[in-house]
């Protein structure tokens, strides 16, 4: 409501991301009295989780930058590595915008699955892994996240808790970043094939190497 740049990048992402999604995310973001609570499970979707996502981490960059907070270099995870990208100059916001909501369609398409952070090296928890899932995201020297069907996760929280070691299932539909996401691969890789992509303005650090 004050903060105008922030207000007219969440206006533009959700103006370009009508046509994909067919709804205008700023109703689910910012619901209408009565409707926060059906607002709050359409999030839990995520094709709009995704695109929901991406607006605010390009929205909050976009203000940052003009109270003169200018990036050295930019990083994110998952989505917001496409936030990264488009302030980056790796691609326009009208592309950003569209692999977002696409990615978030396929995935939604996938079979459910879960996620668990756990309180521990990858390297260590590794040897508890059962068939089904995986590491999906290694996030500091004693914290990782792991991914994959529902019962290899819950087969591998039970083992965890058994020896007291801190984990905590994530609030997602599905196992993201596990092999359960391989289907969207290739139709992913073909839409990306379709979009110009430039040398970044801003240094980009990727989350992958």
């Amino acid at each position: 409501r004050d903060e105008i740049v922030f207000k007219e990048a969440i206006d533009r992402c959700a103006e370009l991301l009508t046509p994909h999604l067919g709804i205008d995310i700023r109703s689910i973001l910012y619901p209408v009295k009565g409707e926060e609570a059906n607002s709050a499970s359409k999030l839990q979707e995520t094709w709009l989780t995704q695109p929901a996502l991406f607006t605010i981490g390009y929205a909050l960059s976009k203000l940052w930058i003009s109270w003169g907070i200018e990036p050295k270099a930019l990083v994110g995870h998952s989505i917001g590595e496409f936030a990264a990208a488009c302030i980056g100059g790796i691609m326009s916001l009208e592309d950003a915008v569209m692999l977002v909501a696409n990615r978030g369609k396929l995935m939604q398409a996938q079979p459910k699955g879960s996620m668990l952070s756990v309180r521990m090296a990858a390297s260590d928890v590794s040897n508890f892994l059962k068939d089904g899932c995986s590491i999906a995201a290694i996030n500091g020297p004693n914290s990782c996240v792991i991914s994959g069907n529902d019962e290899a996760i819950n087969a591998v929280k039970i083992i965890l808790e058994s020896k007291e070691i801190v984990c905590k299932p994530l609030f997602t539909s599905h196992a993201f970043h596990s092999p359960m996401m391989d289907p969207i691969i290739e139709p992913f890789k073909k839409l990306v094939a379709s979009v110009k992509l430039q040398t970044p303005s801003i240094p980009v650090v990727s989350t992958a190497t």
